[in-house]
């Protein structure tokens, strides 16, 4: 491992302040890479890093550190937070602006950190969380079945469609049976980044914020456009009936057997993908339709309430300085560190770097709003709905605005 040499009066401070003792965090599921990193620290600092294990679940890892901070009490010294948590979690006042140990955009600039990656550490002007795990989604394409048919990745949603089911049809009729498009249709909140993702690639925008108050950016017809398309995808063959129940992980699986063209996952699904013998060679990578994916990733924040504030940040640069490459080769998370894709230890082992890149420099963060989850509820509710054929995308498309607006006018 490259070792990160604290300078001197930063060590001295330190050893003055800190020597001694404990900080904590809160990691979901394995702590390979952490516990690395946290024991390559204490060697140099004498600071100690309590890494806690919590539920593999976001969600289960979001009530826990709700729970900690709400209480006002120690919890927790750094909050590894998704980046959705950063408008709940920074309108609470439970995190400490970055602002009191660095100048934010020079120490992300310096660092090298992705800027669409540092971007969604803003909140209300004010930056609080340091990008430490970047992701974005991407479209899985069967290379093989492109070129058979003579056809190049598609530039746009519409044309997604067309490609998909002219595929399936032909294949179809020569007895494989396979989808057109699978994608997360499941009511949670992967499907709420695949419809961002499809709203932003048609040209629209679902909330925005004018003179400092947040609006519905989108009109109706235009909203009913983008779920009438997810509804075509059903209504005219293109993906499955089944699609409303998958996830992630369903998505890959499908992809991965060999029975779609099309596929949005998040860049994980492509070790998989190249150690399986065969498919590692009848699949592509590229940047999703529209060019409008949605960002996804970790970030690491200053609990307000702890007692360690300096020895808190002092970590959380060591690990930018000196864990992401770590975090990269025991856990496969992405770096935010955009010189570390020149790393040959990292490409070779991250097959389409630069589509993940390119993905990842055209990212869009959701919506960061205080009330998120319950917008985020009503996309999942509605979009949900008309996926299965419960609500027609017109009224649905006139309900979701009208409680979206409710909710951001509180």
């Amino acid at each position: 491992m490259m070792k990160f040499m604290i300078p001197v009066l930063i060590l001295a401070l330190i050893f003055s302040l800190s020597y001694s003792k404990t900080i904590s965090i809160l990691i979901g599921g394995s702590l390979d890479g952490w516990k690395e990193i946290a024991d390559d620290f204490y060697k140099q600092t004498g600071i100690k890093v309590d890494v806690v294990q919590g539920p593999p679940s976001t969600d289960g890892r979001e009530i826990m550190y709700s729970i900690s901070l709400l209480t006002k009490t120690k919890g927790f010294d750094i909050v590894y937070l998704d980046v959705v948590w950063l408008g709940k979690f920074a309108s609470a006042s439970w995190l400490t602006p970055i602002s009191n140990f660095v100048d934010p955009l020079k120490y992300f600039k310096e660092n090298n950190l992705a800027e669409s990656s540092f971007l969604a550490s803003l909140y209300k002007d004010t930056f609080y969380t340091v990008p430490i795990k970047a992701d974005a989604g991407v479209l899985y394409y069967r290379k093989d079945l492109l070129e058979k048919y003579g056809y190049n990745v598609p530039q746009t949603w519409e044309e997604l469609k067309n490609i998909a089911l002219k595929i399936k049809e032909e294949e179809r009729k020569q007895g494989n049976i396979i989808e057109g498009f699978v994608f997360q249709g499941k009511q949670y909140e992967g499907l709420v980044c695949d419809f961002y993702e499809v709203l932003r690639g048609m040209g629209y925008e679902l909330i925005g914020q004018e003179k400092g108050k947040f609006v519905v950016k989108i009109k109706e017809d235009e909203l009913e456009k983008v779920l009438q398309f997810f509804r075509s995808l059903i209504e005219e063959g293109v993906s499955p009936q089944s699609v409303v129940n998958y996830e992630e992980e369903e998505s890959r699986i499908v992809f991965q057997q060999g029975k779609a063209v099309f596929a949005r996952n998040w860049p994980y699904a492509i070790k998989m993908l190249v150690e399986d013998e065969n498919m590692k060679d009848k699949f592509g990578v590229s940047v999703l339709p529209g060019k409008n994916p949605t960002l996804g990733g970790w970030a690491l924040a200053v609990s307000k309430y702890s007692p360690n504030q300096q020895e808190a940040w002092i970590f959380i640069d060591f690990v930018v300085k000196n864990g992401l490459k770590t975090l990269f080769l025991k856990r496969g998370d992405i770096p935010t560190k955009i010189d570390l894709f020149q790393d040959p230890e990292i490409t070779q082992k991250l097959p389409y770097y630069d589509v993940i890149m390119e993905s990842i420099d055209f990212s869009k963060p959701r919506t960061i709003h205080p009330l998120y989850p319950r917008i985020s509820n009503i996309i999942q509710i509605y979009v949900s709905g008309v996926l299965a054929g419960k609500i027609k995308p017109k009224e649905a498309a006139k309900k979701m605005i009208n409680e979206i607006q409710k909710i951001i006018s509180l």
